[in-house]
């Protein structure tokens, strides 16, 4: 098997003096070198965020910050595991094709800057940048570009070099920042003057993290990725022990509970990625190299015939929250990575099933072809094929068209800020839909500056009464005052009844409104609204009948996390199961400051 070192022109151990004092030479250049690389993408990130920052905006400049970040990333990734020269040429092609595809997906926006909004672009275009980089060190050192055990070295390489090489450019600001703290206790501030300047952050960082990936690349045989393989792979029976107890619970517990919102297809997810990466790390680079143990080939074995229905949960939860609001960016997302888990999952599975006792080696061959697959999503990601604000703007108006989407549950903010131009077409149809009042707020939005003033947008009138036949209020028999009601603006009218929309198990509105004397110190009464924020938090607000401010926060005093859930204690309200009286604490009250400790 090749070694992914043995084209990084890094001397071994020498055996005498004339060796030793050529590898010494060799190894200062190599240091040279990558230090150089790393201070030539500091000077470029300073160039293009500082010096040029008068072209922030334009679509070249996207382009060249997108092809620097992603060529100086590629060419350190490369760097130590290939050689300097063969790392930099290699990394230009990569660059150029990210950089292009970030181009093409900005062209959805009428700005750059809402390009630069959302992550998912960034994240695509980082998948596309660092994926690559095994397959062209396999390509060089190896048999060939899918010489799986280069591929999976080189892999944990990039990794574990490049925490390594940012551990090392911390502690260098450390450093930095110690030695003008003792050199400022003598009125010395030279070495704090020159940190605090964009050049020499840039300068410092590039430089650290070049010079660290080199001395990494020499310790090969000492910071080596396997040692934390192998204490991964500890971690696999005790994962499979949960998931194992989550599977045989699901059926008792049913799953009504499971698919409120995202926080279960994200946990769901996150279970199953962290699978995939422990099975994964349990075959490891090849027969000589996978787990003898047992107990730990079993319960790599069960944990891939789990996966399909991690998978299979995690994709139906994002299905039931499309199939209640539609699409929007963040579930086309969703849909998209739940997809890849269960092809994963599928994958794994069928090797632990159908290939007998070679199925790691069967699995090795699948890690090939999903990495190629991930490549091509992540690439797709960032054309027009899968545009995810065109998917959700035309999913949107075709809900509301059908009848499915009230216009009061329309996300025309996100459509008009976040959507780009899909989200102002689907504004102008649903504009031109012959509904006065949502035509009304349409026209409001635009004519708002930005979306933090929005707040002057009278709600529809519509839209209040619907809410106010939605929210309840305790004690019984009591009315949203006219306090309260006055104020409203147009997102919270949207945001209280989306909360209140929310059903928990035995089908209760997420939201409630509690009236009643909570300040002693305020004349009339005070209103508590309490809403179901999503994934079982609680969001709070109150609201003061008589002077002082209008809103304001209310502070939980239960110690402790996780805090309250949303169902339990909106739930409770809604039965009656609530008082109001004095909470359990005593202020220590000195020099006009009220003092307590929360329990």
């Amino acid at each position: 098997m090749a070694d992914v070192e043995q084209d990084a022109d890094i001397p071994a151990e020498p055996a005498g003096s004339s060796s030793a004092a050529e590898a010494a030479r060799r190894i200062g250049a190599h240091r040279a070198t990558l230090a150089l690389i790393g201070t030539a993408g500091g000077l470029a990130g300073w160039m293009l965020t500082d010096v040029l920052s008068d072209r922030f905006g334009s679509r070249w400049h996207l382009f060249a910050s997108i092809a620097a970040a992603s060529y100086f990333a590629a060419a350190l990734g490369l760097a130590g595991q290939i050689r300097p020269r063969l790392a930099l040429l290699a990394a230009l092609p990569l660059a150029v094709i990210v950089a292009l595809l970030s181009v093409v997906a900005s062209l959805r926006f009428d700005r750059v800057g809402q390009f630069l909004d959302g992550p998912d672009k960034l994240l695509a275009a980082l998948v596309l940048t660092m994926l690559p980089l095994p397959f062209l060190i396999a390509a060089r050192v190896g048999r060939g570009w899918d010489d799986y055990p280069v591929l999976f070295l080189a892999a944990w390489n990039v990794v574990m070099r490049y925490a390594a090489a940012w551990l090392f450019a911390a502690v260098v600001w450390a450093v930095v920042w110690l030695s003008d703290l003792l050199l400022s206790l003598v009125g010395i501030g030279l070495i704090g003057d020159l940190a605090g300047e964009p050049v020499t952050i840039w300068l410092v960082t590039g430089t650290a993290l070049g010079l660290g990936l080199a001395v990494v690349a020499e310790l090969s045989d000492i910071v080596s990725p396997f040692l934390v393989l192998r204490l991964a792979r500890l971690l696999l029976s005790p994962l499979l022990a949960v998931v194992a107890i989550f599977l045989a619970a699901l059926p008792l517990r049913g799953l009504s509970g499971l698919f409120g919102d995202f926080s279960a297809a994200a946990t769901l997810m996150t279970i199953a990625l962290a699978g995939v990466s422990l099975v994964s790390v349990t075959a490891d680079r090849g027969p000589e190299d996978e787990a003898r143990s047992p107990l730990t080939r079993g319960a790599a074995r069960g944990m891939a015939l789990a996966l399909p229905v991690l998978g299979a949960l995690a994709l139906w939860a994002v299905l039931l929250r499309i199939g209640d609001y539609g699409f929007t960016p963040e579930r086309v997302a969703a849909l998209v990575l739940a997809g890849v888990v269960l092809a994963y999952g599928l994958a794994y599975a069928g090797c632990a099933a159908l290939a007998g006792t070679r199925w790691m080696a069967a699995l090795r061959r699948a890690n090939v072809l999903m990495a190629t697959g991930l490549l091509a999503v992540a690439a797709l990601w960032l054309t027009p094929v899968l545009n995810a604000e065109a998917i959700a703007a035309r999913d949107q108006v075709a809900r509301y068209r059908s009848g499915r989407m009230p216009a009061a549950d329309l996300p025309l903010a996100e459509m008009q800020w976040d959507w780009g131009r899909p989200g102002a077409r689907a504004l102008a149809r649903l504009e031109a839909s012959g509904d006065a009042a949502l035509a009304a707020r349409i026209a409001a939005l635009r004519a708002a500056p930005d979306r933090w003033q929005v707040d002057a947008i009278a709600p529809d009138g519509a839209a209040v009464t619907a809410l106010l036949d939605l929210l309840p209020v305790r004690p019984e028999g009591r009315a949203l005052p006219d306090w309260v009601a006055a104020g409203l603006r147009t997102w919270e009218v949207e945001q209280w009844t989306q909360a209140c929309n929310r059903r928990d198990a035995e089908d209760r509105p997420g939201c409630v409104l509690v009236i009643g004397d909570f300040l002693a110190s305020s004349p009339g009464d005070e209103a508590m609204l309490l809403t179901d924020g999503g994934g079982g938090r609680l969001d709070r607000m109150a609201f003061l009948s008589a002077g002082g401010e209008g809103q304001r926060g209310v502070p939980l005093l239960t110690g402790g996390l996780p805090e309250p859930s949303a169902p339990a204690v909106i739930g409770a309200i809604l039965d009656g199961q609530f008082t109001l009286a004095p909470p359990d604490v005593t202020a220590l009250k000195a020099g006009g400051a009220d003092l307590i400790l929360l329990p």
